[in-house]
């Protein structure tokens, strides 16, 4: 199915008609529509699902349809354009239209629903709806084509036997129902297993006893045969341990030679290991030495640089201190008069507050006076309300209007009554409609009997019948044919000749007799003409039973209609007496509206009234508050005045109060700023300047302390280097050394003497195992007295006696063809009997197909295969989606798993899956689906409509799932997404906006 075009007017937030052309959107192989929250966006496809199927998902078509059409229309129409059947080569419009009542604002009439055709230049109106139009259910539809808001993920939450029905319905797999062709060969299958029995009777008495003698020479053969591979094992195992010994003895002499080589490496290696011996008594004995004096050297250049800055610091510490002492005598004598300002400064703030005092006093003043003059005004307004009021409440007492349960009931009584109306008119049709139906199918049955002769349906005994007569008519036909094989071997007989079949070449009595071959053909012919009567016996008997079982359906729905007319009039009575207002609708309806009537007026008057007594209520609230404002603006008044006079008596200062009274706020903290900053500064530069005198004081002490420290550590090393020179000469004289500078070089060559151990490991090693492997092989007698001669011997011994079993072979292979050509004289027998078994395993099988086929269970076989493709298709975009992370399965009960390949390839539920990975198997499998339904339809391309998930997706996701469907621009699809997602709006080149006007309601535009 490809859009073509679409016309929306009256449907939801489309107020005014709106034309959505999708010629150039389509042209572009990937569209959107895009729109904020609540544009309108969604309700395109609804339309489209209005126009196909006449209902949609989010409201029932009954019931619900008022809520459909847009508060300011008066009614719905809906004209879809589009392309369908085999390659979209035809051309279709579906036209929907839903009308107000004119009388009932709240109720909307029955739709038209009509689709048209174009042939020949016009529309033709046509009798097919959407469903055989498009060829598949509305549920299938919005699952593989359109998929609206909220829907997309629906397949994959399907139970999997609503899955595996859904599979059945929408590739048409009941073609694999192959019970009744199952059966069908069972039975041709049984036949012909009872022929082939029928012939094997007479060879029953042939025997293949002849083989006995050929067999027997035969087995001598195959005993001299074993012996003979009985001695030969015996030579080769001889053979192979005399190899052994060869091995063995020539090894020996090689490893004498390699030992004379090792000989003259020996002087070599024993200087080697004195040099070794050398250097591990310096590394062991010398070393540590070595290392000690290198730090006790450090640590008496370190005490020796440490004494020198001491005495440096000494000479400076003393001057540093008398100067850091004679600062903070300066500043303590400043920090005295700290007090007198700082009460200054008190007095400062006196003067500021009783400043602002004096203002917010004169500010009060004013409001109060304008207080007391909004107080004249409220009398007379209160006056005039309380007489509304009054007049409002006595025109409520003179109304006298129903309840509004009263109400409510009237109004669901008319509802149902119309609708009962409207129902016992369709039962009544549909009842006139079942009756008809019945007679037809009634009529036809009686002509299915007529036909075949009988008067009533025993087909049952009639194909029994006939199978009796087709049993004795095969009977006599295989006696026939056994007359003839008999007659023609009766022809065949010479004296002096073997007989074909005892083998006799004496023939005194010969069968006398005469073969028909009329008789046998017309014995075939009858034969045929039975199993024709059968086939159309069988085809009668089938259509009967579908007619019998279409006529039960309708006695069922006749007993259910006539019970629902019986309870619909029943319900029709009740509500009648119980509004006790006679039987007349109309009636009913006049006394509705005029009840609607006084019942507007008594709201219209209880607005009034509310709003009347609201408006009071607001004003005595509002001349309470200005009451208590008055109140509240005298009392503060007075309070100003007594703190003003609390405010002068804290002033200590008279002078600042004189200098200072009417300044302005920010000159008096200009100067509190100033005398402020002087003490802080005064208060911080006391406590640094004590700080830095205790601090110069304390590196004084620290510094006298740290020399005699200093001096004390370098004298001790000096006494350590002296010990540790005498341990070092002491060590050269007890190790052989000739003096420190040879130590030295040697413990500077240590890599080296590493790498000459391990030469000399390895060549200890190599001299052991080449002594050990000469004294181990020496110890064998065999390998030293091995004899070549000896060897050569047994190996000709080996020779002739497999010349020997050669020549027993080739005979043998004489025997076993003799043995052959006696077998092909039993060959018809054989093949008889095979081809028996073969008949008796295609029974045997065609009754395990019986048993599958039944009850559909291929069916539900192969609609599991259907599903696996599905998954692999669906599975090259999901795997590149989630990165490779993630593949779907499909177990045989039908059920999603997910295969999580980050954690060994486990498998888990697809329902565990995230919002955004959901959203992204079912748009894998959504496509799957779409592209199956296309094969199916024979379309070179196809159309794929998505309102769903995008805003579930992160950045990254979003760019993946995009250039999917912009790759299936390449696979002749048609992609059209609906989103409120800025990012994609920004990706695809052609759209359609759609954007909700107050006026005018949903507006569509375009890119292009």
């Amino acid at each position: 199915m490809i859009p073509s075009k679409l016309e929306i007017e009256g449907l939801y937030s489309y107020k005014e008609k709106q034309v959505i052309d999708f010629s150039q959107l389509t042209a572009a192989g990937l569209f959107g529509i895009f729109g904020a929250v609540g544009s309108g966006k969604s309700s395109i496809l609804e339309a489209i699902l209005l126009a196909l199927y006449g209902t949609t998902e989010r409201l029932a078509s009954k019931g619900e349809k008022n809520s459909m059409v847009n508060l300011q229309s008066q009614a719905i129409s809906v004209n879809f354009e589009f392309k369908a059947g085999k390659n979209n080569s035809g051309t279709f419009k579906a036209s929907y239209l839903a009308k107000r009542n004119s009388k009932n604002f709240d109720e909307v009439r029955p739709a038209t629903h009509t689709f048209y055709e174009w042939q020949q230049g016009n529309w033709a109106p046509i009798d097919r709806d959407g469903e055989q139009i498009i060829g598949m259910k509305m549920t299938h539809f919005r699952q593989t084509v359109i998929i609206p808001q909220g829907k997309f993920r629906e397949f994959i939450e399907l139970k999997p036997k609503d899955r595996a029905v859904m599979m059945q319905e929408l590739f048409g797999l009941d073609r694999f129902d192959l019970s009744h062709r199952t059966a069908k060969l069972l039975g041709i299958t049984k036949e012909h297993r009872l022929r082939l029995a029928t012939q094997l009777e007479a060879l029953i008495d042939i025997h293949p006893e002849s083989l006995a003698e050929a067999r027997s020479a035969l087995a001598t053969l195959n005993e001299q045969k074993a012996a003979l591979s009985s001695q030969i094992k015996t030579q080769e195992v001889a053979l192979r341990k005399a190899e052994s010994v060869k091995e063995k003895a020539e090894e020996l002499q090689n490893l004498k030679a390699k030992k004379q080589q090792l000989d003259l490496l020996a002087e070599q290696m024993r200087e080697k290991s004195h040099t070794l011996r050398i250097f591990q008594k310096a590394l062991t004995h010398l070393k540590p030495l070595l290392d000690q004096l290198h730090d006790l050297e450090s640590e008496h250049e370190k005490y020796k640089v440490s004494v020198a800055e001491c005495e440096r610091f000494k000479e400076n510490a003393q001057l540093s201190v008398e100067e850091k002492l004679s600062l903070y005598q300066k500043k303590a004598e400043e920090y005295k008069s700290k007090g007198d300002k700082e009460a200054r400064i008190r007095d400062l703030h006196h003067i500021k507050s009783l400043n602002q005092l004096h203002t917010d006093q004169q500010s009060i003043h004013q409001q109060l006076e304008a207080a007391q003059n909004h107080m004249l005004g409220h009398s007379q307004t209160q006056q005039k309300l309380e007489t509304t009021i009054e007049q409002l409440e006595q025109a409520l007492d003179r109304l006298q209007p129903l309840s509004s349960s009263e109400m409510a009931t009237l109004e669901t009584a008319v509802m149902e009554l119309r609708q009962l109306g409207r129902q016992i008119k369709d039962s009544e049709a549909k009842n006139a409609d079942y009756l008809h139906q019945e007679a037809q199918f009634k009529e036809q049955q009686r002509g299915i009997l007529q036909q075949q002769g009988l008067e009533a349906p025993l087909f049952d005994q009639s194909l029994s019948q006939y199978k009796d007569q087709l049993s004795n008519g095969e009977i006599g036909r295989d006696k026939l044919i056994q007359q003839k094989g008999l007659f023609i071997y009766v022809q065949a007989l010479r004296d002096g000749e073997p007989c074909p079949l005892c083998g006799a070449d004496h023939h005194p009595d010969p069968l006398a007799a005469h073969f028909s071959e009329e008789s046998l053909l017309e014995q075939e012919n009858l034969l045929q003409g039975l199993h024709q009567s059968m086939d159309t016996l069988r085809k009668a008997q089938q259509q009967y039973e579908k007619l019998e079982l279409h006529l039960r359906n309708i006695e069922n729905l006749q007993e259910q209609s006539q019970a629902e007319y019986k309870r619909q009039q029943a319900r029709q009575q009740e509500i009648y007496s119980q509004l006790q207002l006679g039987t007349d609708l109309d009636t009913i309806i006049n006394k509705l509206e005029e009840a609607k009537v006084l019942a507007n007026k008594v709201t219209e008057y209880d607005s009034q009234l509310k709003k009347a007594r609201e408006a009071l209520k607001n004003h005595l609230s509002q001349n309470e508050q200005q009451q208590k404002l008055t109140q509240e603006l005298d009392q503060r008044h007075r309070e100003y005045q007594t703190r003003i006079s609390s405010k002068i008596q804290e002033i200590s200062y008279p002078d600042l109060l004189e200098k200072y009274r009417g300044q302005s706020a920010e000159k008096i903290d200009t100067d509190i700023a100033r005398v402020r900053e002087y003490l802080e500064q005064l208060e911080v530069s006391v406590p640094r300047a004590l700080d830095a005198y205790h601090d110069a004081k304390e590196k004084q002490t620290t510094n006298l302390a740290n020399l005699q420290t200093y001096t004390g550590r370098l004298k001790e090393v000096k006494v350590k280097l002296s010990d540790l020179d005498e341990s070092i000469v002491s060590a050269l004289e007890e190790q052989g050394i000739k003096d420190l500078d040879t130590a030295n070089r040697l413990l500077q060559r240590q890599a080296e003497m590493e790498g000459l151990e391990e030469e000399i490991q390895q060549y200890l090693r190599v001299m052991d195992l080449t002594k050990s492997k000469i004294e181990e092989l020496s110890a064998h007698p065999d390998v030293l007295a091995f004899d070549p001669k000896g060897y050569a011997a047994s190996l000709q011994q080996y020779q002739t006696i497999r010349q020997d079993l050669d020549q027993v072979l080739s005979s043998l292979s004489v025997a076993e063809k003799k043995v052959k050509d006696i077998t092909e004289q039993l060959k018809k027998k054989a093949e008889l009997t095979r081809e028996l078994n073969k008949v008796e395993d295609r029974e045997t099988n065609l009754k395990e197909l019986d048993r599958l086929f039944h009850g559909r269970g291929f069916v539900k076989y192969v609609s599991n295969i259907y599903l696996k493709e599905l998954i692999q298709t669906a599975n090259i975009r999901f795997m590149k989606l989630s990165k490779n992370r993630l593949s779907m399965e499909v177990d045989e009960s039908n059920t999603f798993w997910v295969q999580d390949h980050l954690n060994g390839g486990k498998r888990r539920l697809l329902k565990t899956l995230s919002g955004g990975q959901t959203f992204q198997a079912s748009l894998c499998l959504a496509l799957a689906l779409a592209e199956k339904v296309k094969s199916l339809n024979r379309a070179e391309q196809s159309f794929f409509f998505l309102d769903e998930g995008f805003g579930a997706l992160d950045r990254n996701s979003l760019r993946t799932v995009f250039e999917t469907l912009k790759a299936l621009r390449h696979e002749q699809r048609i992609v059209g997404i609906i989103s409120h997602v800025e990012d994609l709006q920004q990706e695809v080149g052609v759209y359609a906006q759609v954007d909700l006007d107050p006026e005018k309601g949903s507006q569509v535009s375009y890119s292009y």
